[in-house]
């Protein structure tokens, strides 16, 4: 149907959902295959300057659609906040910014035998529980790339001892938190980045994890840094050697904020900003200072419960 332009298109794509287009982009080649603009499907005038007809990447009408969305939905700051990775799918990136801007934050994965949803009948992902020990964690899969994100955490413990703790980790390698009965950032190698990977994007700006106890307010951080061979260990001398084998220890640390929380329902908010890379905490709306200076590269939010035994919740928000 001639009269059926690739401006008509991307016009009607743009009301579907990024899944929707995915699917769309697979029924027929010429929703889905790469190719330049064609202008002989096209009634536009020659002199136009829609985005359609002034392509020059080599995408899909699909992909087009969702850069066309995305460039009229997205704010300066949301748009610094979700650079594009290389030829990264606009489809993908439209996801991503849904996730990280306009849908509500969730926990996408839940580790461990002992952490459940609250609300199974809503299909609510926002909440979640543990039953008890051993440790559990609940990963937000929102990656977040650049710029500055915040979160509230509401949490409710009635647990006798235990500890929850809430922070961010790189975003997890497709499948590797399946099947594990019990999970815990700081001990379990759980990232999507191999130690070389590391070393490549960040240098010395390794942090794989950062969290605060919120029963007793100090940091702890973990590290990832290269696997040392025996050869290499003996290599070195006693201080050399002892300073080797700490870079893969937790670290606990302490902070301008440490503060120790009594109460049995509180809440920690936290304010990441990629740009100046510092993790700020609140608690209950106040500010207690900056956790952690001279981060580097994607994270997410995420929640774990050590040695819990009793009632604890844990509700995710912006």
């Amino acid at each position: 149907m001639e009269t059926f332009t690739d401006d008509t298109v991307v016009a009607l794509a743009s009301f579907l959902s990024p899944h929707d287009m995915l699917s769309l982009a697979l029924t027929c080649r010429r929703f889905g295959d790469k190719h330049g603009v064609d202008r002989k499907r096209s009634a536009a005038r020659e002199e136009s300057t829609r985005e359609v007809r002034q392509r020059t990447e080599n995408i899909s009408l699909m992909e087009v659609a969702a850069r066309t969305i995305l460039h009229a939905k997205w704010t300066d700051d949301e748009k610094n906040s979700l650079p594009r990775r290389e030829d990264e799918s606009w489809i993908g990136i439209y996801h991503e910014f849904l996730k990280l801007f306009r849908l509500p934050l969730q926990f996408d994965k839940l580790v461990g035998d002992n952490i459940d949803y609250v609300d199974h009948s809503s299909k609510d992902k926002t909440r979640v529980r543990s039953t008890g020990s051993p440790t559990s964690t609940a990963i937000c899969s929102n990656i977040m790339r650049a710029g500055k994100h915040s979160v509230s955490f509401n949490v409710y413990n009635r647990s006798l001892g235990g500890d929850i703790a809430i922070g961010i980790m790189r975003p997890t390698r497709e499948g590797i938190t399946k099947g594990l009965t019990k999970c815990n950032p700081l001990h379990d190698d759980l990232s999507r980045f191999s130690l070389k990977e590391y070393e490549t994007l960040y240098q010395n700006n390794n942090t794989d994890c950062c969290f605060i106890s919120t029963s007793i307010g100090i940091g702890m951080l973990r590290r990832r840094w290269k696997q040392w061979k025996d050869s290499e260990l003996l290599a070195m001398n006693e201080e050399q050697r002892e300073q080797a084998e700490m870079q893969n220890r937790i670290c606990p640390f302490g902070w301008e904020g440490v503060e120790e929380t009594e109460e049995s329902t509180f809440k920690i908010g936290m304010v990441l900003d990629l740009d100046k890379g510092t993790l700020d905490v609140y608690k209950n709306d106040r500010r207690l200072g900056t956790m952690m200076r001279g981060l580097v590269g994607e994270y997410c939010w995420v929640v774990f419960m050590i040695s819990i035994s009793g009632e604890v919740s844990v509700t995710i928000g912006r």
